[in-house]
């Protein structure tokens, strides 16, 4: 793939874009870590509400709506070294909760010691055809959905 049309973030990058979010924006950024020799992925959206100058956040994706299917499971400091920490308060299932956990705090670790080659780091896209975000790394790489896929194939 053309790294000039890639979504894909450098390990310089990541920091950035997690801190990266405006205070009040409710819908934050949102970023997808995958492994492309297992197929395995997690979406994360990094948030800061009003009020929120100190911390980021953290949402991991429970469903299949990549607007609405987020649930909070900890934070990240928005200064100082990228660590992650679950929250007593999170709302997304265990499982997931764990998931997003394990995969963060391996993926800043691999960001501090500037390896992502096991895995990409995608930053959100929308669709080329409809505007609709895309979360689905097949999906981010053609910059299309599979729905707007479908007509340009003409099906």
């Amino acid at each position: 793939m053309d790294l000039a049309l890639s979504h894909s973030l450098t390990p310089a990058a990541v920091p950035m874009f997690i801190r990266a979010t405006r205070e009040g924006r409710a819908k934050g950024t949102t970023m997808t870590v995958v492994n492309d020799a297992t197929g395995n992925r997690v979406t994360l959206r990094f948030r800061r509400p009003k009020g929120f100058d100190k911390t980021v956040l953290v949402d991991v994706m429970t469903g299949s709506d990549n607007e609405t299917s987020f649930k909070f499971v900890g934070s990240v400091p928005l200064a100082g070294d990228l660590t992650y920490t679950k929250s007593k308060w999170a709302k997304a299932p265990q499982e997931k909760a764990e998931l997003a956990r394990t995969i963060l705090n391996w993926t800043l670790g691999a960001v501090k010691a500037g390896n992502l080659k096991t895995v990409r780091v995608l930053h959100e896209a929308v669709c080329a055809r409809c505007g609709r975000k895309l979360t689905v790394p097949e999906s981010i790489d053609s910059f299309m959905g599979p729905e707007c896929r479908g007509h340009k194939e003409g099906k």
